[in-house]
């Protein structure tokens, strides 16, 4: 491995926290984060990618449905009920540290991509590799809700050498993809080697704000904001438009809609009113017929009709870009301009405000601004208060702190794992958190983020989410109770406070929960309280090695007894 590649992983193993020693092992990490990061545009934990333990030769595994990276079939019928459509994408990684690309190996992995989809499979299946096969099969039984038609397959080999063109290996790749087309479950495929500088190249740009170099001469500048350093409205061309919302393979960046508050909708009415009026050719008569686009940039430099924006997202108009985007080789549409929008600001109410103005004329759910509310500013400012061994972040906004080197990943908490982690500590709903967009979801609002909860319980859950992260990272627990993680955070306050929870606006609460983060507070007494915990469950009688137990109320009433009995 050369000194540039074995630096960035290593950057990465440090800044994930991951005490990981042998050498393949972090370059698989390394890989699984990096090409994920380029396929999937939210914070994730990679060990839901990492499979650790080569199963039929593949070290990463990624199933991506309607923007979401999933891990059960519940979440599957979630998504159906919210969106009404499927639309996915697999994506196989194998990673070598080896500094050549063999064509024997590739030839495996590839066998053992292939094998995955067969209803009998040819070769043995570890257990995380069953429960992907499992939810793989699973979406193929719902391909009538396919809008977009069969999934998309991504696999990709590297190695830390030098691409140079070899034509044996390329035409392995071929073989490969031809293999996997002629299934007939993909509606594409693609099979990419990729060699030291493009994998290191992949990690940087997960480092990197987005900026982007456009011209935009059809501009009026708007008179001055109060806390706005730069506005201006106009028309883009679909030239200077489609750079935008597109990285450098062509392939849509959605990670510039996060704050659109709504994933695209794929073709429900309006969307398809959008789509005819491309279809008919109408360029010219889109910028009366489509409110257009609206960005807000942190910072933009303008020099003449040349303007670069740093850090943007498209907080209105995700609908309408992801219908262009789709009607790109459409012939003429090169002639269209797109309504257009520019606000530069650091101000983060401002934001908020066009956010909630431009996004007004249509329904949108509570949840989707949850993001925005004074609570979640609130919640983030007290994280900010946590110091040294107990420091959190609470990513209110995704990867908002993607490019921010000195912050350690792993201490990041999105929006799900705090709820998700809430929700079993606190609300005793660990059975529940593998259905996170049903279930959990219609909690907001009602039993989640109310106004006066105290934000120490929300800083209390995930506190003790993440040192039980840590446990497994650092192998000091069994890897099998993962399947009941958040069983044991609902067992946790039990174990140190033998009491019941006091109301989560009273100030009894904040005791309640100084307590339970003193246990926390180092890793040596959070290793033995979770020792306590999984003893209480291998007492229980409960079948840690079935996964479905975990989704039973019935077996949090068989833990919390267990609890009191021993």
């Amino acid at each position: 491995m050369d000194r540039i590649t074995e630096n960035l992983v290593e950057d990465y193993i440090s800044s994930s926290e991951l005490k990981i020693k042998k050498l393949d092992d972090k370059f698989e990490l390394f890989c699984c984060y990096s090409i994920i990061c380029k396929e999937y545009d939210e914070t994730f934990d990679v060990e839901h990618v990492w499979l650790n333990d080569a199963s039929l030769g593949i070290d990463g595994v990624a199933i991506i449905v309607n923007g979401r990276l999933i891990e059960s079939k519940e979440e599957i019928d979630d998504l159906i009920e919210f969106n009404k459509y499927l639309d996915a994408t697999f994506v196989f990684i194998q990673s070598k540290t080896s500094s050549s690309f063999d064509s024997k190996e590739i030839g495996n992995f590839l066998f053992g991509v292939s094998d995955l989809f067969e209803e009998k499979p040819k070769i043995p299946r570890k257990d995380i590799l069953k429960e992907k096969a499992e939810i793989v099969n699973y979406i193929y039984t719902k391909s009538a809700l396919m809008n977009k038609g069969t999934p998309a397959c991504r696999v990709y080999y590297v190695t830390t050498g030098i691409w140079k063109e070899d034509q044996a290996i390329r035409a392995r790749l071929e073989t490969g993809k031809q293999n996997l087309l002629q299934r007939n479950l993909f509606r594409d495929v693609s099979v990419v080697a990729l060699d030291a500088r493009t994998i290191q190249k992949y990690y940087q740009d997960t480092k990197a704000a987005i900026s982007r170099e456009i011209l935009f001469s059809n501009r009026t500048v708007l008179p001055e904001i109060s806390g706005v350093e730069q506005a201006y409205v106009g028309t883009l061309d679909f030239k200077e438009f489609i750079k935008l919302i597109t990285d450098n393979d062509k392939k849509i960046i959605n990670s510039v809609f996060y704050d659109n508050v709504r994933a695209f909708q794929g073709e429900n009415p309006v969307n398809q009113k959008i789509k005819e009026t491309l279809e008919a050719k109408k360029f010219d008569k889109f910028p009366i017929l489509n409110n257009g686009i609206t960005i807000v940039a942190k910072s933009l430099k303008a020099t003449g009709n040349r303007f670069c924006l740093n850090d943007y997202s498209i907080v209105n108009g995700c609908q309408t870009s992801h219908v262009i985007y789709n009607a790109r080789l459409l012939r003429g549409i090169d002639k269209m301009s797109i309504p257009t929008r520019i606000i530069v600001t650091e101000n983060e109410e401002i934001r908020n405000d066009v956010i909630r103005a431009t996004n007004n004329q249509t329904q949108v759910k509570p949840e989707e601004l949850e993001a925005l509310s004074d609570f979640q500013k609130f919640l983030e400012m007290f994280y900010s208060t946590t110091k040294d061994d107990l420091q959190l972040f609470y990513e209110r906004r995704s990867k908002q702190f993607s490019n921010n080197p000195s912050i350690i990943k792993t201490r990041i908490i999105t929006i799900p794992n705090q709820i998700k982690s809430f929700a079993a500590m606190f609300l005793e709903e660990p059975h529940s958190v593998s259905r996170f967009y049903g279930r959990i979801t219609k909690l907001l609002g009602t039993k989640i983020f109310l106004k006066d909860h105290k934000p120490i319980i929300y800083y209390t859950a995930a506190l003790a989410f993440f040192r039980l992260d840590q446990k497994f990272r650092n192998f000091d627990l069994d890897s099998k109770y993962k399947k009941c993680r958040y069983h044991l955070l609902m067992i946790l306050p039990y174990v140190v406070q033998k009491t019941s929870k006091p109301q989560f606006n009273s100030n009894k609460i904040e005791e309640y929960c100084d307590k339970i983060i003193e246990e926390l507070k180092t890793t040596d007494s959070s290793t033995r309280l979770f020792k306590k915990i999984t003893d209480i469950v291998d007492k229980s009688g409960v079948d840690i090695n079935n996964r479905d137990t975990f989704k039973l109320q019935s077996t949090n009433e068989s833990l919390l007894k267990s609890f009191k009995k021993h």
